[in-house]
């Protein structure tokens, strides 16, 4: 049987063959690191962790969605290992549809003593939805944050620059147990007297961020607001996002993302997301990972928008 003779190629041949093999080699290896960074979120910090925790592949977990709006919300998270990536709430575009256009009337207090309560003045003007942290998370991971809760403002609240339609996204360090009984009373805020005193005992200033304060904002079954002196709305510009630290007893209880739900309706009409640096305190009273920003995003692909926390570091313990 004959077969076709070998062709000799010639060196300018040899040349290209080589070039395209490089070119195929640098494209696959950009598409791979694009794919690993979408999944992630966070893949160049996670890879410069010596730990084993921080090695193996990226595990995308969920907790039980609740109802929100036309849609759902759920708590997701993104960790390799023990090491988490990114905990954060997922929730549908159509959540934003039909929300409320009043609070729940669950947190309520007859101040004046008629025997009644007034939706308008003797109740908090939110509607609140706990959830729940993927099991994958609290088993993997552990602490400090233990659960969360959404709070849905249809009309904001204190201080004036705050009163626009927004949500509350708390990632709770403090048990939930201990923040239901958190009370109302006749107090500022609808607060309990004794519960309020105990909310506002100053934090030790090693565990406070940089150029937060407290501004006597309680909340019942919440705890107290501290705020970033440094946000924009606190020198006269519109509100949009901003991130609070909650703290009850001297300690800090929560860390929250509060976003306009005018801003995040943006994000599906072309307003660029992306991460905001989280103030760090010099110290924290509880071991575990802590991020270093918050993020905000919307998937055109999935009809998704996600606000999240990243880029944890690990903390221990400084009482």
């Amino acid at each position: 049987m004959q077969t076709a003779p070998l062709r000799q190629s010639d060196p300018a041949t040899r040349g290209r063959r080589a070039r395209r093999a490089v070119m195929a080699g640098l494209a696959a290896a950009a598409l791979l690191g694009a794919w690993v960074a979408a999944d992630t979120g966070r893949a160049d910090d996670s890879r410069s962790d010596a730990s084993p925790a921080a090695h193996g592949r990226v595990r995308t977990e969920y907790g039980t969605p609740q109802p929100l709006g036309d849609g759902t919300v759920r708590v997701y998270s993104q960790r390799r290992g023990s090491r988490p990536l990114t905990l954060g709430y997922t929730f549908s575009a159509a959540a934003l549809r039909n929300l409320p256009k009043e609070g729940d009337g669950k947190l309520c207090y007859d101040v004046n003593g008629d025997g009644r309560t007034d939706r308008a003045t003797e109740c908090v003007d939110e509607v609140e939805t706990a959830l729940d942290l993927p099991k994958g998370f609290r088993e993997n991971v552990g602490g400090p944050f233990t659960w969360a809760q959404l709070t849905w403002d249809p009309r904001g609240h204190p201080p004036e620059s705050y009163g626009i339609p927004h949500f509350d996204f708390h990632f709770y360090i403090q048990d939930e147990a201990a923040v239901r009984r958190i009370r109302t009373g006749p107090c500022a805020g609808l607060m309990n007297c004794d519960d309020l005193k105990t909310a506002r005992k100053p934090v030790p200033e090693r565990h406070m961020p940089a150029r937060y304060m407290d501004m006597g904002a309680v909340v019942p079954q919440m705890g107290n607001h501290l705020m970033d002196m440094d946000a924009p709305e606190m020198h006269g510009k519109p509100f949009t996002r901003t991130f609070m630290y909650g703290a009850y007893d001297g300690r800090i209880s929560f860390y929250e993302p509060m976003i306009s739900k005018e801003w995040i309706e943006g994000l599906a009409n072309g307003r660029a997301g992306g991460c905001m640096p989280v103030k760090k305190p010099e110290a924290w009273a509880v071991s575990g990972w802590y991020p270093t920003e918050y993020c905000m995003d919307y998937s055109r692909a999935t009809r998704q928008y996600t606000v999240s926390m990243s880029g944890f570091t690990h903390r221990e313990a400084t009482p």
